[in-house]
Formats: structure tokens, C-alpha cells, sequence
């Protein structure tokens, strides 16, 4: 069984939207999971009068399958002539292709339909937020101040030494784009090594604490 992050895709009370949901994602054999709010799901409660919201949730590797085969099918329906975003402008409209992790596949495809018909490059807009996403992917070098006294904490086998070093590399920044790991690999990997040699230091001085704990 897979391991994989699973990320929201589609949260819905409404039974009509989640059965075609469920139905364009079978249809292009993308695999996803149904969580209800109180824990579990059977498929066939959907269309019933329970009103509980239903999270369709995706592995990460398939998100972005999911999101283009959901955003496909969103242009087969025209916007209704009374939707908020006939209204928006440029700038609102270009928020939400930026920031479609906020919003419904939708009105992100729509959003982007707009615009479209409005000559805005939507292309270019695109490329932008896939290189912004790239940048955060690769994470930020932790300071020195930061590793220096991780390490100095780790080597005196101080719970702040494990800490800084659990923390650099485990913290993530979560924002629109999506969460990404705060620091780059190779403080990722300075993270781990001061985390193990805390533990090891840590690990020791309790061993000799009961070892030699008549001579203390």
C-alpha cells in the first residue's frame, strides 16, 4: 500500500457534485480516497439525505492529473450568467490561477477561460507561479547562527541540538502555492546528521549516568 502524501482535491456536502466528481475521476482511472468528516465512506451513501462533507483526497504524484481532469470537465458547463466571476477583474481573475490550490477546479478553469477571452497571457502567468513553485521546492540554506548552535547543543547532548536538528529537516512552509519543506537539501541533510549525533551524545551520557550513578 502507498505511502504517498495524499492532498485534498474536492470537499463537497453537495451528493450531486461529489457522484460527478467520483465519475470523471473513474473515467480517467485516477485513484483517489473518500474520507466523511466522521471517519470512513460508503460509496453508495452518496445521493443519500445525510449532509455531512465528504473530502476526495489524491496521492501527491497524481494531483496534478486529478486537477487537469477536473478542470477539463469544468468547461463542458457554462458559468451561470449570475457567477462572481463574469465580475472579477483582471487582477482577481489572475489570483486565482495563481493561487489554485484556493480555489475550485472550477473556477480556476474558468478563470483562466476568462482571461483568455480577455487577452491576458495566461500562459505566461502559468510559468511564472510553475517557477515560483520551483524555487520553493528547493528550499532556503539555513543560517550558520542556526547550524552552529545546533551543533554545539547536539555535541553537549542538549534536547535543543535534537530539536534544531529535527527542524531542519522536517519544518515545512505552508502558503497558496502549496507546503514545501523550509530548507534546502543540504541543510536537510546537515539537519539529520546533527539530529543523530544529538541522540548518540544524549543516548551516552545516560548510560554513564547509570553506569557510574554510585559515583555521582
Amino acid at each position: 500500500m502507498s505511502q504517498e502524501e495524499l492532498i485534498e482535491l474536492f470537499r463537497s456536502q453537495d451528493s450531486e457534485a461529489l457522484k460527478h466528481c467520483v465519475t470523471v475521476l473513474d473515467d480517467a482511472g485516477i485513484i483517489y480516497h473518500l474520507i466523511a468528516d466522521e471517519g470512513g465512506f460508503d460509496l453508495g451513501s452518496i445521493g443519500s439525505d445525510d449532509a455531512s462533507e465528504t473530502v476526495i483526497n489524491i496521492e501527491a504524484s497524481r494531483y496534478e492529473a486529478g486537477r487537469t481532469v477536473l478542470e477539463t470537465d469544468a468547461l463542458k458547463t457554462d458559468l451561470p450568467k449570475d457567477y462572481h466571476l463574469l465580475n472579477s477583474s483582471d487582477e482577481e481573475l489572475i489570483e486565482v490561477i495563481t493561487h489554485s490550490s484556493e480555489w475550485s477546479a472550477f473556477d480556476t478553469a474558468h478563470a483562466r477561460k476568462l482571461l483568455g477571452e480577455r487577452g491576458v497571457d495566461v500562459a505566461k502567468l502559468e510559468e511564472n507561479r510553475a517557477e515560483r513553485i520551483a524555487h520553493l521546492k528547493q528550499g532556503q540554506v539555513a543560517s550558520k547562527a542556526l547550524i552552529t548552535s545546533g551543533w554545539v547543543f547536539a555535541i553537549l547532548g542538549g534536547i535543543l541540538g535534537i530539536a534544531i536538528g529535527y527542524a531542519l529537516t522536517s519544518t515545512k512552509n505552508k502558503g497558496p502555492d502549496g507546503e514545501f519543506l523550509k530548507y534546502d537539501k543540504a541543510s536537510r541533510e546537515t539537519g539529520a546528521k546533527m539530529f543523530k549525533v544529538g541522540v548518540c551524545v544524549a543516548i551516552v551520557g545516560v548510560v554513564i549516568r547509570v553506569v557510574f550513578q554510585d559515583d555521582f
